[in-house]
């Protein structure tokens, strides 16, 4: 659960990050249902593949909004959406089949593929059933084109029956599947106006910055679980900084656990959380004061300096060894 919880904190800053980037370029984004095999499907958001309710939470919070919708189809047994093809024998149902060109002898019959029938040096074919020699195509024999050929009841047929598997080992006829519709997601005006904080982002960083201090933006950190974060700013030292944004729209009861794991799991770190000043105090309990520091703020854009200040008192503690 905890290993979930982290993976599903490390997709929220993901996309809130790839946000701000996405709208800093004026880029059309939208994001589509795609099948993953072993998985089901899945949307990719920005280079990630992530599930389908996670996408959903998104829509419930008004980040996204819905543009269309596309259908897959699915198990009718158990709604599986990842769905394996096989041509089957229509005569016995074998799976044993293959794909020829094919060749008919109009005199007796007999159909198989071209390489069965014996082509002589004079350019001529020989009948493998009856042992006739057949010369005019159209008269004494006939190219029927491509099909298939059962290898374990030697029934030739142009048109195979279509079985389909899902990953639970449900069999089906295509017919008999059911059409499943998944909608089809752009960004909202609400994730864009998400992206005002994110530029403050960028002038938190560049404040630190000339400070002297060694800052990175949106960086990529691997904790000692191996779950991998994006970090909005952080403050390489020893220990380093992480700084967290927190929107309003993404703060609920599980944000302060979600925070102390992903604090714990970063070594040789200090967290500094800006919160809004909304935060419900009672919710702050569960924060380890020697690994999390608070900051509450108003309005982010109006508080930077403050923000700013704050991180000097901590980074000046650090450099005192006093944390």
């Amino acid at each position: 659960m905890a290993e979930q919880s982290k993976r599903l904190r490390s997709i929220d800053t993901h996309f809130l990050s790839s946000v701000y980037h996405a709208l800093r370029r004026n880029e059309h984004v939208e994001f589509k249902p795609r099948i993953r095999q072993d998985v089901g499907i899945v949307y990719d958001v920005f280079g990630v593949d992530v599930p389908e309710d996670k996408l959903k939470i998104y829509y419930d919070r008004g980040l996204i909004e819905i543009v269309g919708e596309v259908s897959f189809p699915s198990c009718p047994i158990c709604g599986d959406t990842c769905l394996h093809i096989f041509l089957v024998c229509p005569e016995c149902n074998s799976r044993n089949i293959e794909k020829k060109d094919l060749l008919i002898h109009y005199d007796c019959g007999y159909t198989d593929s071209v390489e069965e029938f014996r082509l002589s040096s004079e350019g001529v074919y020989h009948c493998p059933k009856c042992g006739k020699v057949m010369k005019r195509v159209g008269i004494d024999y006939g190219r029927p084109g491509f099909g298939f050929i059962c290898r374990d009841c030697r029934t030739v047929f142009q048109v195979p029956l279509v079985e389909v598997e899902c990953e639970k080992n449900h069999k089906n006829r295509v017919q008999q599947l059911e059409v499943r519709r998944c909608s089809v997601y752009r960004l909202s005006e609400k994730s864009k106006s998400l992206s005002q904080v994110f530029e403050q982002v960028e002038i938190l960083a560049y404040e630190l910055e000339k400070l002297g201090l060694d800052v990175v933006k949106f960086a990529s950190l691997k904790g000692v679980s191996g779950v991998a974060y994006t970090i909005p700013v952080y403050v390489k030292g020893d220990p380093s900084l992480i700084i967290e944004i927190a929107p309003e729209e993404f703060i609920d009861e599980r944000y302060p656990l979600l925070m102390s794991i992903e604090a714990v799991d970063i070594p040789n770190s200090v967290m500094i959380i800006i919160l809004p000043s909304s935060f419900r105090p009672e919710l702050e309990s569960i924060f380890n004061p020697e690994k999390v520091k608070i900051i509450k703020v108003e309005n982010l854009s109006n508080s930077i300096d403050k923000v700013v200040d704050e991180v000097i008192k901590i980074v000046g503690a650090r450099i005192l060894g006093e944390i």
